[in-house]
């Protein structure tokens, strides 16, 4: 084969899996939006109280949702008219899989109550959101690395639930009126 019907097919080639790519992004939900679309440019992250009894997870969140937010094209602003505070309703730790009677494999399921403050006064509402992926590690090894585990899988599952309420704020598929 000569080096310019390689070249061909080669270019060829990347057109097709470019052109794959694209089907797979529009069939499969995703939408990429422009920040000039988005609802609101700016929030500014409320009150966020940690009624579970994992130490520290509100301060995880506000750290989480600020990244994501920013990431989603949503600045963070002190004087901003939309505030988004939340309620850390529920962490639990639970055991997926025993192994000569230790716990090797856990979840971790963490949920939320959001609410979003509109300039006009009204206000929307998350009830009992949280990731939509289980967030699980596996560990059979001392303390310190269970603990290890355990900390980056809390922050993933932060992440997720992050990322689930950016999703309900900019389409708004669940949000309730007040």
């Amino acid at each position: 084969m000569s080096f310019v019907n390689r070249k061909k097919l080669l270019s060829n080639l990347t057109f097709v899996l470019f052109l794959l790519q694209c089907s797979l992004l529009v069939s499969c939900g995703y939408r990429v939006h422009k920040t000039s679309v988005l609802p609101f440019g700016s929030v500014r992250i409320g009150v966020v109280e940690n009624q579970t009894f994992e130490p520290g997870l509100q301060d995880l969140f506000i750290n989480v949702m600020a990244e994501e937010l920013l990431r989603n094209g949503i600045a963070l602003a002190d004087r901003s008219a939309y505030v988004l505070s939340a309620v850390l309703t529920d962490y639990r730790l639970d055991t997926l899989s025993i192994k000569d009677d230790l716990s090797v494999e856990y979840i971790i399921r963490i949920a939320a109550d959001v609410r979003l403050g509109f300039p006009d006064g009204s206000v929307r509402e998350i009830k009992d959101i949280g990731s939509e992926f289980m967030e699980t590690f596996v560990s059979a090894d001392d303390i310190q690395a269970i603990q290890s585990q355990r900390e980056r899988a809390t922050e993933k599952a932060v992440r997720g639930l992050a990322q689930r309420i950016i999703a309900e704020m900019i389409y708004g598929s669940d949000l309730d009126d007040d």
